[in-house]
């Protein structure tokens, strides 16, 4: 089936068990990358220190591989790490490298909604009387999946603290829209005219559009100390 339609070719894999290993050790080995940019970014950030400066600067080394700190979502690699990791401590075996990377990838949110209360605090941001726009909620860019976003996390925990919020993603559909609404979460495909603080969460094309000409207020939790 897979060769009918597949150009790049087809490896043949010793077994089924063996296929399966494969794909969810690709996905893993995506998490724990990405859980080790994300906790290096909280580091640096507790040190002032720009982590896509030192990224940049690592990336001058051949074998380094770049990645930038972000949010992890969607199926495969937020939820297929489980399989593997549930059939690990079935036979006896923990894997602890997996088990941390999970665990940094699903706080990351949570570590976003602190240091987004630490920058408002700094910039006079009282919660009541500015609202904030989420810019971006599907998992990842240029792209209308909305599986396992930890935006909708993030809009949650703001909501609860008490910060006016609304989200803004091009690529929202209308049934992500009304389950918005049921949470008391205003969200639409269309740009509101005025943007009181632009909060960061997904490239989107139309996001970085945007903020070319945007001169308001910004927080990004990737790039922390550019300041609009």
């Amino acid at each position: 089936l897979y060769s009918s339609i597949i150009d790049a070719g087809i490896h043949q894999a010793s077994s089924i068990k063996v296929a399966e290993a494969a794909k969810v050790s690709e996905n893993i080995q995506r998490d724990v990358n990405i859980a080790l940019i994300n906790e290096m970014h909280q580091l640096f950030t507790s040190l002032g220190i720009s982590s896509l400066d030192v990224i940049e600067a690592a990336s001058t080394k051949w074998n380094f591989m770049k990645l930038t700190p972000g949010l992890v979502g969607g199926h495969c690699i937020s939820i297929d790490p489980y399989y593997l990791m549930h059939k690990s401590e079935m036979s006896g075996y923990t894997p602890n490298i997996m088990i941390s990377a999970r665990k940094v990838n699903d706080e990351m949110g949570n570590w976003v909604v602190e240091n987004f209360k630490k920058f408002a605090k700094e910039n006079s941001i009282h919660p009541s009387s500015t609202e904030i726009t989420l810019m971006g909620y599907t998992f990842k860019e240029n792209c209308s999946d909305t599986r396992n976003t930890k935006v909708h996390d993030i809009a949650i925990s703001l909501r609860d603290t008490g910060f006016k919020i609304a989200i803004w993603d091009p690529y929202l559909d209308d049934e992500t829209i009304m389950t918005l609404k049921k949470y008391n979460i205003s969200s639409s495909r269309a740009l509101s005219d005025e943007v009181e603080l632009a909060f960061i969460c997904v490239y989107h094309k139309e996001v970085l559009k945007f903020l070319e000409l945007y001169d308001g207020l910004v927080y990004d939790f990737r790039k922390l100390n550019e300041i609009s």
